[in-house]
Parts: C-alpha cells; structure tokens; sequence
C-alpha cells in the first residue's frame, strides 16, 4: 500500500505549502481592485467578501470590459469567472445611471442551467450590497410559469439572469424587451449552451437584440461551439487564454487512477470513506440515477449519510441540497453530469443489463430529466475537497469539468477515477490530453494493495443483497412522494382536494432497503495492519457510562465494587411476613 497516498489522504487537506508561496509573490504584482476605478460601494462589497485581490481572470478581464472591450476568456472553473464579467456590468450600470435615470434592462446574462442562474443572481447581490437600489437582478430561469416572472420583468429590473429558452419565451410573450435598452450581453459556460440544445434558442435570440453592444463570452473549454458563437455575438474581441491548461498542476491538485471492476469499485468506496482515509467534502460522480440511488442505498447500509442531486427533482429541491451540503449537513454528495441530456436515446452508462434488455431499455436514460440540469459544470459547490469518479466519465471534458469542482481558486483538492479494464482507452485519452497541456496534470496510479481489504468483502457482498431493483425503484418514488407533500405549488391543490392528500399520506409505505444494524461498525480485526495507526472508522459507537468518580489527575475511580460489595441479588429479598389481598405475600427489595 501506498505510504505517500495514506498519508496524504489521512490527513486533513491543507494548502500546499509551495501553493501557498506562489500566491504570496503573485499578490503584490497583480493590478488591485482599488487600482481599477471602480465605484466605493462596489469596493466595499468586495472587501465585505473577503476578496484581498483580483484573481488573475479578474485581474485581466475587468480593466478590459470597463474600456468597452468584447471579451473571449477562457478560464477553468473555480478562477472567479462569474465575479470577472458581474464586476463590469454592475460598474456600467451604476456609471450609466449617474446621466440617465430611465428604468431599463441594461444587462442580459445566458446561462445553460437553472442552477447556474441561482448562483448568478446570488453573485450579483453579495456584490451589490450597498446599490441593491440603483442595481436590480432579475432571475428568471427557473420552471414558473410566464405569467408569474411578468410583473418582475415589468419593473425592469438592470440585469436578467436566464437560460436562452426562457429568455426567449419571455420576449415572445412580450414580457421583456431588449432591442433598445440592452448596453451588455453576457453568455457564461458558452461552451455547454450548444450541448444542452439552446442553439436555435440563442440564435433565435439574438435577432431581438440591438446592434450594438458590449458582449461577453465566458467559457472552460474552447471548442467549435465557442468558435460558432465567436462570430456571431462578438465584434473585434479581446482573446483572454489565461491558463496553459484546464486543471490546476500536482501543487495543487492531485489526481489519481485505480484499475478496478464492479464489485471492486464498491468494496473500495466502502472501505475508503468508511476507515476515514477521504476526509473533507467529498463529490462522487456516477453515470446515471439509478447508480446514485444504488450508491446511495449501498453507503447507508453502513450508516455512512450521503445525499443524492437528482434532475426529476424540481430546482428548489437541488439548490436546497447544494446549500445544506456547502453548509456542511452532509459530507458526501452523489451527482451525475448527465450526458443523456444530449442524447437522450443513449442508454445510460454502466447500467445493469446486456444486448436485447440493454436496447430495450434504452430510452430511460432521458426520461423525466430537466433538461437545463447540470452538476458537472456550473454549480458553486463550496468546499470541496475531494472528488470521486466512480463511473468513468464519457469524455475528456466531462473529465475536466467535474474534477473542476475541486482546487477551486488557491485550495488544494484530489480527484480519484475508477477504471474498468474496458474504459482503460477512454484513460488513455483523458490522459493524453491533460499532459497534452501540461506534463505536470498527468494522472498517477493509485497505489492500493486491494487484497488488504479482502476481509471487508463479505460485508459488502451482504450489503449489496438489500440494495435491489427494486429497492432503488422504491427509494426514488420516496423522495419524489416526499417532494408532492412538502410542495407549495400542490397546497391549495390539496386544500381544495384534501382526498388526495389523504390518499398519498396513508399510501403503503416504501422500504428502500432493509439496513442491517450490524454492518455499522467496523470490527477491529478486520483493519489491515498497515491501518491500524491511520485509520479512522465511523464506527457511530456511543460511548460507555463510566461509573464512578473523576480524580483531579483524570483517571477514573471505579466504585462499583464499593457500591454493591455484599449485595448478593439472591440475598437481596426480605420476606415481611405480611399478606396482602390475593394472598400476594408484600416484599421489598433492599
């Protein structure tokens, strides 16, 4: 077993040292926010952030945008893209509102998902702190309905956050007009909107907007699609390249790779979380619902508490998740980037089933999914220390976007990938094209003695007997019948048919899987003995009542003798000698 991944993984996550210098000598270089004119409040809101300098996208990007420039940036996920093009437009709106008081939508921002939107408009707020008066935002990505997101748009709000569809529904509604107002388009994750299938959307779009204005496109990746997008949106733009490559170098993130087959990959996520060598918030990505279900069921059987991002589930739902999950209620969170979306005749990726029950079922990889949903990308999940592949993903990009998730801005993160001996050509691709950019992203072998942890096999084994089909079918009906009883939408519904409450309150109960209590903790003698010292089970053990007394030196004094010393429980009964009704002799107890 690997000495330097033990301990790196055994010990908590702190900066690297080397990550740490090079951000100290970098600081006093960079252009600071106070050097760029910008507006007092706006400077207060960014101190009130904590930001003590730009990062280098901000650095670059921002002194551009306020000289009027078109903008082409390509940074990874996690540079602090989203503050590098919210920082301008709130300046030119304050700026244009010191001449022209008129109330109009100045900005449109495009996002691909609705959870993106969220974290827009909540950017956006934190940084208008001190002018939320003078700068209004305007989400409207979500799933209501038109008619309810029209008296926000009629008080014009400065800025719209909004997938294209939804932007372009509203405008066809004739709820939002933008041919004489607009003075700023932003696109962000540019690279994803062609791929969620908003091309006919945005270029539909795009002919309701002026013929002059600043634009922005914001993108991880610049492929083709970014390329299309170029020439129609842009006009002489500025070409921002900032990274050599798209993940962070082994300073700062490490990235690992095990060779492991189905039964492997969870006897390892098993024994992984469960002795406590993956510390920290921790992403696990799969390839389909069904797998975050099964994982989810799986984990539970050893009371390890994970939650799962599912697309059936409305977007207040997933950003209730995201936020108790940032604010530490849970610490592992099962996603999957949902590659579906694009196509959704694709069957999913490692489900169960081959040949003709495979292509029969097919067609359910997309069913009932959100189709402006996406976790790999676009998400401000905070935090998080780790990732986990445990489905490999479908390509490069899916690769670099979710381990994107970690080593965000100046922290140190780890990625682990599970490879199946059939997707070792697809590794072979994600790493060609990482040390393609930089020798130094390359991922290492995971260094893991698998036949250490051959006790831990039978329990997962007797684990994976209670997490059927069928019960995984049972666990997704459970949360989405949880959904409709705590629905706001659905209340004056069961107001007006309280029936039908009733109906789904007493419907049978759904049993997920039968937890087995005597999975939950871990038997010393099978830790592997290169464990013993760094090994950290969560056991979920309560601790002993001590009896007796404390001594000042903190030893405890056991009592118990001297308590019960001459109390034999057989000597203990004293006959009175009196009767009472029923002929029932009375007897105490000494």
């Amino acid at each position: 077993m690997s000495t330097e991944i033990l301990s790196f993984l055994a010990s908590p996550l702190t900066p690297h040292s080397c990550c740490k210098a090079h951000v100290g000598a970098m600081a006093s270089d960079r252009l600071q926010f106070h050097e760029m004119g910008l507006d007092d409040r706006l400077l207060k809101a960014l101190a009130d952030l904590g930001w003590a300098q730009p990062t280098l996208i901000q650095e670059k990007a921002i002194p551009l945008a306020l000289d009027g420039k078109d903008l082409l940036a390509r940074a990874r996920t996690g540079s602090g893209k989203t503050a590098a093009y919210a920082v301008p437009v709130i300046q030119r709106i304050l700026t244009s509102k010191q001449t022209v008081r008129e109330q109009a939508v100045r900005a449109l921002i495009l996002v691909p998902t609705k959870e993106l939107g969220q974290q827009v408009q909540a950017m956006i707020r934190q940084l208008t702190a001190y002018c939320a008066r003078d700068v209004r935002v305007a989400d409207i990505s979500g799933k209501a309905d038109l008619s309810a997101q029209r008296p926000i748009l009629m008080e014009k709000p400065d800025v719209v956050v909004g997938t294209p569809s939804r932007v372009l529904a509203h405008i066809s509604a004739q709820n939002l007009t933008l041919h004489s107002s607009l003075e700023t388009l932003v696109i962000d994750e540019a690279d994803l909107l062609f791929s969620f299938g908003f091309e006919s959307d945005l270029k539909s779009l795009l002919c309701h907007l002026p013929k002059i204005y600043q634009a922005f496109l914001m993108s991880a990746t610049l492929n083709e699609d970014v390329q299309a997008l170029k020439e129609l949106v842009l006009h002489n733009p500025v070409t921002l390249k900032l990274q050599g490559s798209q993940l962070p170098d082994s300073s700062q993130l490490q990235q690992y790779s095990i060779q492991c087959e189905e039964e492997d990959k969870f006897l390892l996520i098993y024994t992984l979380l469960k002795l406590g060598l993956v510390r920290g918030k921790t992403l696990l990505f799969v390839s389909a619902v069904d797998r975050c279900y099964r994982l989810k069921l799986f984990l539970e059987q050893f009371s390890i508490p994970a939650c799962v991002l599912n697309s059936e589930l409305p977007v207040h739902s997933r950003c209730h998740i995201i936020t108790q999950f940032n604010q530490g209620f849970y610490d592992y969170i099962i996603a999957t980037d949902e590659q579906t979306l694009a196509n959704p005749s694709a069957p999913p990726q490692g489900g169960e089933g081959t040949g003709k029950k495979k292509k029969k079922n097919a067609g359910k990889g997309g069913r009932g999914k959100d189709k402006e949903y996406g976790v790999s990308r676009g998400i401000d999940f905070q935090g998080v220390s780790n990732v986990i592949n445990f489905d490999l993903p479908t390509n490069v990009e899916s690769y670099i976007h979710r381990v994107g998730r970690t080593a965000r801005a100046d922290n140190p993160g780890t990625a682990l990938t599970f490879v199946s001996h059939a997707e070792l050509p697809l590794l072979a691709e994600i790493e060609d094209a990482l040390t393609g950019d930089n020798a130094d992203c390359a991922l290492k072998p995971y260094g893991f003695k698998m036949d250490q942890i051959e006790g831990f096999r039978y329990r997962c084994r007797d684990a994976m007997r209670s997490v059927t089909k069928q019960a995984v079918r049972e666990a997704r009906l459970k949360e989405i019948k949880q959904e409709l009883l705590n629905s706001e939408k659905l209340k004056t519904y069961f107001e007006d048919n309280p029936r039908d409450l009733q109906l789904l309150r007493h419907d049978r109960d759904l049993h997920p899987a039968v937890i087995k209590p005597h999975l939950k903790n871990v038997p010393e003698y099978l830790i592997p003995p290169a464990l013993k010292n760094i090994a950290n089970p969560l056991t979920g053990r309560k601790k002993k009542r001590r009896l007796g007394k404390v001594a000042p030196g903190g030893v405890v004094k056991n009592n118990f003798k001297r308590q019960h010393r001459g109390r034999n429980p057989l000597k203990s009964f004293r006959y009175t000698g009196k009767k009472g009704k029923g002929g029932v002799s009375k007897a105490g107890q000494s």
